[in-house]
């Protein structure tokens, strides 16, 4: 099967588990979503095997495939190396971002606060995503930014928690606001500075929020 098709299959399963449609402790079985996708079993068993390298899936033996539960020690876990990894990716890009650059997170800002006034919660993790990537692409570190690429998927899960808070966009988007404008004076250190607290508030909401969702427990 072409790769392209692969990549669909993968990122509609991704998705469906992102966006809280596929439930903690889902078992997913090949057969099923060989005949929604219309693809071998082979090929949907290459994207489980892939989703559970990502930590989004958790294999059993006997049993296949299953949504992985979240914990509070994940999100310690993650949120810690990433309020290290991307902070300091901030830094560097910051460091050096030329007009066009700080143009491009303007655009991206901009897109994400039309999603925003919509309430296109899909929209705005496309958008947020991107800003955030953008650090990643632009920090001129390249084993930096492979570290980064392995963490955001095990990231991706937790955001569509964080987006359901009432108040959230008006919030991120401030946060987000404030490290443009550091970008935009080649302020490295404040550009770190603002993506650490915007990062470490993400984590408290989430650990907060946690009891609220299904197939969460603290391990």
């Amino acid at each position: 099967m072409p790769e392209s098709v692969r990549e669909r299959i993968y990122e509609a399963i991704r998705d469906g588990i992102t966006y809280g449609e596929m439930l903690p402790g889902e078992r997913l079985t090949e057969k099923e979503l060989s005949e929604r996708f219309q693809a071998s079993r082979s090929t949907i068993r290459e994207c489980l095997r892939q989703l559970e390298s990502e930590g989004l899936l958790a294999f059993e033996n006997h049993k296949g495939f299953r949504v992985s539960k979240l914990s509070t020690r994940q999100v310690e876990e993650i949120y810690d190396l990433r309020w290290l990894l991307e902070s300091y990716a901030t830094r560097l890009t910051a460091e050096k971002a030329s007009p066009a650059q700080v143009a491009q997170l303007k655009k991206l800002q901009e897109s994400c606060r039309k999603a925003a006034h919509k309430g296109d919660l899909k929209a705005w993790l496309k958008y947020n995503n991107a800003f955030h990537l953008f650090f990643y692409d632009n920090c001129g570190n390249d084993n930096l930014k492979l570290l980064l690429d392995t963490l955001k998927r095990r990231i991706y899960r937790y955001h569509y928690i964080i987006i359901q808070i009432p108040g959230h966009f008006e919030n991120y988007l401030a946060q987000h606001q404030k490290i443009i404008e550091a970008c935009r004076r080649n302020d490295g250190r404040a550009a770190e500075k603002y993506m650490k607290a915007h990062l470490g508030g993400i984590k408290d909401v989430l650990l907060e929020q946690f009891k609220k969702f299904p197939g969460m427990h603290p391990g």
